[in-house]
C-alpha cells in the first residue's frame, strides 16, 4: 500500500507534537520548519484534517497553535491513516461507481486486495503513536 504524502506528513505532524510536553503546543511555523520548510498552506490543511478526525486541537491567535487532543496512547495509528485515506480507492474496482473495470462481478483479485488492506489497517491498530516516539533516556541516578 502506498499512502497519500498528506497521511506522511499528519503522522509526522503528530509525532512531533507527541514529542512534545503534555498541553504543549507548536506553531504551524514551528512544525513546517521541522519538516524540511514545508508549505504552511499545505501544513495548515493537513493540520485542519487532524481536527477534523479528533487527534489534534486549534489555538487561535498570536500566540496560538496546534496541539494533540489525546494523550499519544490513545491514537491508534489505524484509525489515523483509515481516516485521512477513507476517499482514497485502493484500485479501480473499489470505488463507489466500481470505476471502469470490466472484470467485475466475476474477478476475485478484489477480495484479496480487501482483505491485504485490513490486514494493513488491524497491523497498525496494534500501535499507538505513543509507540512511534524514540525511548526516553533514563536519568542516571544521584550519587
Amino acid at each position: 500500500m502506498r499512502l497519500l504524502a498528506s497521511t506522511d506528513i499528519a503522522l509526522r505532524v503528530l509525532i512531533l507534537l507527541a514529542d512534545e510536553p503534555a498541553g504543549h503546543h507548536l506553531s504551524v511555523e514551528a512544525l513546517a520548519d521541522a519538516l524540511g520548510g514545508l508549505s504552511r498552506h499545505h501544513l495548515h490543511k493537513i493540520v485542519q484534517d487532524l481536527t477534523r478526525i479528533g487527534v489534534t486541537r486549534t489555538i487561535r491567535g498570536a500566540a496560538g497553535g496546534v496541539l494533540l487532543a489525546l494523550p499519544p496512547g490513545d491514537i491508534r495509528l489505524g484509525t489515523v491513516v483509515r481516516q485521512l485515506e477513507a476517499e482514497q480507492s485502493l484500485v479501480e474496482c473499489f470505488r463507489p461507481d466500481s470505476g471502469r473495470c470490466t472484470l467485475l462481478p466475476g474477478c476475485r483479485l478484489r477480495g484479496m486486495l480487501d482483505r491485504s488492506r485490513n490486514s494493513f489497517y488491524e497491523t497498525l491498530d496494534r500501535n499507538s503513536l505513543a509507540d512511534c516516539l524514540p525511548p526516553r533516556a533514563i536519568a542516571a541516578p544521584p550519587t
